[in-house]
């Protein structure tokens, strides 16, 4: 099974949070990204434990008549198209009037309707395709610690406590359907590349803090010794060579537009080494373009 990928935005806010102070609209952003990120990562760890003949994609933006939809997990077992909503919610809820409430009355979006709208749109490409394929619906609420009274009866809602006797019906011994393999390609093929409603926060090069992040404690390393840098904060040691290629990759990230230097990286690291020891690693872990002082790297 292949490993999740964080979404964009979430990394760009774990690059962040490291090298400047985030508002307070962008901490709360930032909570929401990686609560739903760790529920989709656990469901998971759910599937990762069935043996039987199915097929994943997951977190898939996909587009039909220029509306866009999310689909967090497809999972295609026999002839049926199975696609979960993934809410990691912890605390009360209730459902009133087909609205979803917070114990303390405060309403917020209800995941059956956007299940719905994703279902429906899902349906309709495969019809388009000429594909008559069944599509099951559900929202799994993956939080233990969440409590959901009034729950619509036959409303395709998965609590906690029934995740592991939903998920028993994927052990039957059943044959996949051979077109489920043609149906995942061209949805993998077809697929957004981005979040159409991404937000990305504003920054600039000059307001964040510059160095290397340790891998453990998030602090900034400043000590190097011999081949290895260690975090004078918490102990944790790494290669040098690891920790430069490692910030190239976050800097290339942050900035896609800016050309890697070695001026540059020798900047954006402020480790205490030589500019030819920058360039030296720079020219091993990437390809490089251009001559003399016109020299940039590439992956």
């Amino acid at each position: 099974m292949k490993p999740r990928l964080k979404p964009r935005e979430l990394v760009l806010y774990e690059y962040l949070k490291r090298r400047r102070s985030l508002s307070k609209e962008e901490i709360k952003k930032y909570r929401r990204l990686d609560r739903g990120y760790q529920g989709e990562v656990l469901f998971d760890q759910y599937l990762e434990r069935l043996s039987s003949n199915f097929l994943l994609l997951k977190d898939l933006w996909l587009s039909h008549h220029n509306r866009a939809f999310q689909l967090d997990h497809i999972l295609l077992f026999h002839n049926t198209l199975y696609i979960f909503e993934i809410k990691n919610y912890p605390g009360e809820f209730y459902f009133q009037n087909e609205q979803l409430y917070l114990d303390s009355g405060e309403e917020i979006d209800n995941p059956l309707i956007q299940l719905r709208r994703s279902k429906s749109l899902l349906r309709q490409l495969l019809q388009q395709l000429e594909w008559d394929i069944p599509v099951v619906a559900a929202v799994v609420f993956i939080n233990p610690e969440c409590s959901l009274f009034q729950t619509p009866r036959n409303s395709n809602i998965i609590l906690p406590t029934q995740i592991n006797r939903y998920l028993r019906q994927f052990e039957n011994e059943v044959p996949l359907n051979p077109a489920m393999h043609h149906v995942m390609n061209h949805l993998e093929s077809v697929q957004l590349e981005h979040s159409p409603y991404e937000q990305l926060p504003t920054y600039h090069y000059n307001d964040l803090k510059k160095g290397i992040p340790c891998t453990s404690c998030d602090f900034f390393i400043t000590i190097v010794e011999g081949k290895k840098c260690r975090c004078q904060n918490c102990g944790q040691s790494e290669f040098v060579q690891t920790a430069i290629i490692r910030n190239v990759e976050e800097f290339m990230f942050l900035f896609p537009d800016e050309r890697v230097t070695s001026e540059q990286i020798y900047a954006w690291c402020r480790l205490p080494i030589s500019l030819e020891r920058i360039r030296y690693h720079l020219k091993k872990h990437l390809k490089s373009k251009g001559i003399k002082k016109g020299t940039y790297y590439i992956q």
